[in-house]
């Protein structure tokens, strides 16, 4: 990895722009208050949502072509570029397909250089692997009832897990969460025989391989619904396997269980996720009691299922919404529970996936992917949808819950408004940190739009005396984060031109409003129209003794003639309160020009010049809200080979 150097009066603001945009394109519905106290801090606030996750397309035995192809290899980056590792893992299935043996006298021999090239992948984009246990291996496995073929599993799971400890090193890889063979109770196995016992001989083959390469290496499963019995018997099997069976490998009574991997999605709705998993552990913990403490993961918590359905409310900002929505039902209703005993830990959504022709907008993806085949040779041109543009608004909340209550009429209602409000106080002074309070609104009604809009007033008390506050606001709606409006209106071409591409990339990012200086009496109050969707970020920040520190990582990656995705870190700058990024461009490394116009807070910028001259050198620096520049990163050189 790369390394890093070294009071009475209340001061009302009317997001004007907003409120008078929103009342001219909607309906008022109601009028409602948010109120923020600071200085009530409720709880922790853990990011558990940094979770996404893909399978590659049949057959399986060529995941490779997928998984490592052009256009994953440009999608892998745009989910790395959300900032403050806004999204940390990518979990894929068939990961085992990347690996093919061959036996020789009887012995197996490996080939791991497509994997080597995945996991390569993912760290080069700061992401790490939802590492499934899944795939036979070019067919070299068949039936764990099979000794020979149990005992060969777990050798190669741990030659696996020893190949990458020695590579990346023990602290990266003990964050990998290993898990099961995904839904084993739907028996995608491929070719494999694989029953319930040899599932069971399977897992402990698993568990020992990883344990004999370091027993600080994370195990759990079985990523599946889990319904209750007689359904899913995989599930509930190797629940009681792992309870007081016998270990396989060892005869000990109970095999370990790092945690439990759920999948409940919502059926076009949010709160039935989390309604569906209350149910679901409360059984599996009047079950086996001692499973109380394991962490529990759905690492597919998706709102609908079906990635590739195409439906126009996973174009736009209704799903980033109704993202939102489900992750602070799930810290304000679930683990804000006293008497709740699920340890909840990870929500994944499952929509690292490439769209394709004729849905590049409306699958359940992250990106909107176009195959643009009129050009020579034929290349691919990736947008960012809205639901990845809210998870770098989510990667700007803080640490500490506060107090956050939606108010109509005076008295809490549970309406489509909710909020999550938290506060940052840096762990080392005189750097580049500093205090922060990040505000989160969304208006939702889950997979549904309207023509209301509600009016709220959002008010801030307990802002402490800090130096330089400064605050930001992040806004997204249907009319102002729109990339797949405007292509409809542009005829939904197939193949949009390079200006085209610019306008519809113009339209990626929220409304941002500041930096704007906080009053000095500790309270701040913001009035705005929130339509059905919409999403409002407030970031307030004091202002750091230090710069920020210097962007670093800088590379490319080759769209087409005349066109280079630029890409940078953002992990050793030290602070959020970043106002953006700029990328600049000399064709001789004399004279530099920034050439990203519009202010960014993802680290990459894609550059498509009128004049198609694209080599060069680039340098990229971050800005943060007081206008103060960080260090230039080191100069990079770009040449285009056509």
């Amino acid at each position: 990895m790369y390394r890093c150097k070294h009071g009475s009066f209340t001061w009302t603001v009317f997001l004007s722009v907003l409120l008078i945009k929103q009342q001219q394109q909607a309906v008022k519905a109601s009028s409602g208050e948010v109120q923020v106290n600071l200085d009530k801090p409720l709880r922790n606030l853990k990011h558990f949502w940094r979770s996404t996750g893909f399978c590659p397309p049949q057959p399986h035995s060529d995941a490779h072509l997928y998984d490592l192809s052009p256009d994953q290899q440009m999608n892998l980056a745009l989910i790395g570029s959300v900032p403050h590792r806004g999204i940390q893992q990518v979990r894929i299935h068939w990961m085992l397909e990347l690996v093919s043996a061959r036996v020789y006298s009887g012995e197996y021999h490996y080939n791991f250089t497509h994997l080597d090239q995945l996991i390569d992948l993912l760290w080069q984009n700061g992401l790490q692997p939802g590492f499934e246990l899944m795939g036979s291996v070019s067919n070299s496995f068949s039936n764990f009832e099979d000794k020979s073929q149990v005992t060969e599993w777990r050798k190669l799971v741990y030659l696996i897990a020893e190949r990458y400890i020695r590579k990346y090193g023990l602290g990266f890889v003990s964050q990998w969460n290993f898990e099961t063979w995904n839904e084993p109770n739907n028996h995608d196995f491929d070719n494999m025989t694989v029953s319930i016992q040899g599932f069971l001989n399977y897992y402990d083959a698993c568990s020992e391989g990883l344990r004999a390469a370091s027993p600080l290496l994370k195990f759990g499963g079985p990523g599946d619904s889990c319904h209750s019995l007689p359904h899913s018997p995989y599930c509930w099997e190797m629940l009681q396997h792992c309870y007081n069976g016998t270990n396989y490998f060892t005869g000990e009574t109970g095999v370990r269980l790092d945690y439990i991997a759920l999948h409940k999605k919502g059926g076009g709705s949010s709160l039935p996720i989390l309604q569906e998993e209350v149910a679901t552990v409360r059984e599996i913990q009047q079950r086996f009691p001692q499973f109380r403490s394991v962490p529990i993961y759905n690492d597919e918590a998706d709102p609908l299922v079906g990635w590739n359905k195409p439906l126009p409310w996973r174009a736009d900002v209704t799903y980033a919404a109704m993202v939102v929505k489900v992750i602070s039902q799930h810290q304000n209703l679930l683990i804000a529970d006293q008497n709740s005993t699920v340890n909840y830990t990870l929500l994944s959504n499952d929509n690292a996936f490439l769209s394709y022709h004729p849905h590049p907008f409306t699958q359940r993806t992250l990106t909107a992917r176009f195959q643009i085949n009129n050009t020579n040779p034929p290349h691919v041109q990736l947008l960012r949808k809205p639901v990845l543009t809210v998870m770098g608004l989510l990667a700007l909340l803080g640490e500490t819950q506060v107090q956050a209550e939606v108010l109509t009429d005076g008295s809490e209602v549970n309406s489509s408004v909710g909020a999550l409000a938290t506060v940052h106080v840096p762990q080392v002074p005189y750097t580049a940190d500093s205090w922060q309070t990040t505000v989160l609104l969304y208006n939702s009604r889950d997979n549904q739009t309207s023509s209301t809009a509600d009016i709220i007033t959002l008010r801030l008390t307990g802002i402490p005396q800090r130096k330089g506050l400064m605050y930001v606001t992040h806004y997204m709606d249907n009319n102002v984060t729109n990339p797949f409006k405007l292509w409809e209106t542009m005829g939904s071409p197939d193949y949009p031109t390079a200006q085209q591409f610019t306008q519809l990339r113009n339209q990626e990012d929220p409304q941002t409003d500041g930096p704007l200086p906080v009053p000095s009496d500790g309270s701040l109050t913001l009035k705005a129209a929130l339509p059905v969707p919409s999403v409002l970020l407030v970031h307030v920040c004091a202002q750091s003794k230090e710069v920020p520190d210097q962007v670093n990582g800088v590379r490319f990656i080759t769209i087409t003639k005349g066109q280079v995705l630029i890409i940078w870190k953002d992990h050793c700058i030290g602070t959020k309160c970043i106002k953006t990024y700029e990328v600049e461009f000399s064709k001789d490394e004399t004279t530099f020009q920034r050439i990203n116009q519009r202010d960014t807070i993802f680290t990459y910028c894609t550059y498509s010049p009128e004049s198609l001259e694209v080599s060069g050198y680039y340098r990229v620096r971050a800005v943060d809200y007081w206008g103060r520049n960080g260090e230039y990163s080191s100069t990079e050189k770009y040449s285009e080979n056509w």
